[in-house]
């Protein structure tokens, strides 16, 4: 007996970035586990990142539902294009030209008069609009998302998180039609390490609405053990209703340059992990966005430590970041990017579609990740590392011990070193001696999206009696 859900979502194609992937891939594959969905969505998204090709990777028989959403960022965009126009600064096309980063907010992105807006907007906009920017998207989505549910016949409502608004959408949506709701947080709202604190006065209907969403809803998802935990810790009364589902790969994303890479490393095509003799440079890449304020700086002191010590991997090391970078961290990039410094070894190449991305990064001798050891990042395992595991890379990860360090640990692969410049020497040194491997990094598919579908369709399952599933 097959179910339907109604599956409420910020991040969808044709927006870009990594936000949509973990849902995505649920609605991809949760048909082969008894589950058809209806996806209700923004139509036109303030989100900045656009990837137009995304759309094709949408199921063609997919129901989709595109609703209005009156957000702050689409106004911005217009008064960033009139400010460009009137103070020329339409040259730059909204990039740093230090940095290679496109700002997807519209503005330029130096520490110039569009810089001091962009903080002074970004200021307003937390004061103003809250629990998020999305918040004018609840009024439209609420409306139409109960009309598709009755019009489907749903029989559960599943929301992911961020933004928030999702959630409070999908929890009216619920209370209306009397469904069950399964909240998905792909990141913690209190006490989210990578996300700037609500003013004062916000935080107490902050704690209010967190509550009203564990209560209200029938099952509550997480992306790592970590945000589980200090969910836990602060409902402990609800932890009978939490479970994990991770994020992971999907091969089948994988473009045929990836996989021809993926190959040649498998048969020793590329160079060897001792890079020193080898005529080309040994080449470390970062997939996606850097949001924290000191992981990029901590990386790329480390970097400069190590090249004091051996100049000779200047002609040997090579670096690359493929994703956007913050305002902060472009400034960060443009300090480092003179060539006596880092511009020879280190590139940054912006926003990329995603089969162009994971091309990139499947001919990378070698993936890196890092999060600064700061209070409550150690909850966090950053998609992009699940999808290094996909490519079956050498991976390294500077991380504290927590979340992410534990993937590696429970596969057995990788490298971890200490989120600290000296830490990012060292390891990188390591990392240029150790053998590549020959397996797989996750032989039993613990991380594939087909299998990570499947333990979600059990949990629907559970909220609304469906069938079993072999795989959950």
């Amino acid at each position: 007996m097959a179910g339907r859900v109604l599956v409420v979502t910020y991040y969808f194609p044709p927006t870009g970035g990594i936000g949509y992937e973990r849902t995505l891939k649920y609605v991809t594959y949760l048909p082969r586990w008894g589950w058809q969905t209806t996806v209700l969505t923004v139509g036109d998204a303030g989100y900045g990142l656009r990837d137009p090709d995304s759309i094709r990777r949408v199921p063609p028989a997919l129901d989709v539902v595109r609703t209005r959403s009156l957000e702050p960022a689409k106004l911005r965009r217009v008064l960033g294009r009139l400010l460009r126009g009137v103070r020329g600064l339409g040259r730059g096309g909204g990039r740093s030209a230090s940095a290679g980063v496109a700002d997807p907010a519209g503005f330029a992105s130096r520490a110039s008069v569009p810089g001091q807006l962009t903080r002074i907007w970004q200021a307003m906009v937390t004061l103003l609009f809250f629990p998020d920017q999305q918040v004018g998207w609840i009024p439209f989505a609420v409306t139409a998302g109960t009309r598709a549910a009755r019009r489907s016949g749903a029989g559960v409502v599943y929301s992911t998180s961020g933004p928030i608004s999702s959630h409070l959408i999908a929890g009216l949506i619920a209370r209306r039609t009397k469904l069950p709701w399964v909240a998905d947080f792909r990141d913690p709202w209190i006490g989210n390490a990578f996300a700037a604190q609500l003013p004062r006065w916000q935080r107490p209907f902050q704690r209010r609405l967190d509550k009203w969403i564990i209560r209200r809803a029938d099952r509550i998802v997480f992306a790592s053990d970590g945000t589980l935990e200090g969910y836990r810790d602060r409902y402990p009364w609800a932890a009978d209703r939490f479970s994990v589902i991770p994020n992971g790969y999907d091969r089948n994303d994988f473009p045929p340059e990836a996989v021809a890479a993926i190959e040649a490393d498998s048969t020793g095509a590329a160079a060897t992990g001792d890079n020193s003799g080898t005529v080309r440079r040994f080449k470390m890449a970062y997939g996606g966005s850097v949001y924290g304020e000191h992981e990029l700086e901590i990386f790329l002191d480390g970097l400069e430590l190590l090249l004091a010590r051996r100049p000779e991997l200047r002609d040997h090391l090579e670096v690359e970041f493929i994703g956007w970078l913050t305002l902060h961290n472009q400034e960060v990039a443009a300090r480092y990017s003179a060539l006596e410094r880092l511009g020879s070894v280190v590139s940054y190449v912006g926003f990329l579609p995603r089969p162009v991305a994971l091309a990139r990064l499947a001919r990378a001798d070698a993936l890196f990740h890092i999060i600064a050891d700061e209070p409550d990042k150690w909850r966090f395992t950053s998609g992009k590392l699940s999808e290094y595991v996909g490519l079956d890379k050498q991976v390294i990860a500077f991380v504290p011990d927590g979340s992410a360090s534990g993937l590696l640990r429970d596969l057995d692969w990788g490298i971890v070193a200490d989120p600290t410049p000296q830490g990012v020497a060292e390891g990188i040194e390591q990392l240029l001696i150790t053998p590549r491997p020959t397996r797989s990094a996750d032989p039993e598919g613990r991380y594939d999206r087909v299998n990570l579908a499947a333990r979600l369709a059990a949990v629907l399952d559970s909220v609304a009696d469906g069938p079993d599933h072999p795989l959950s």
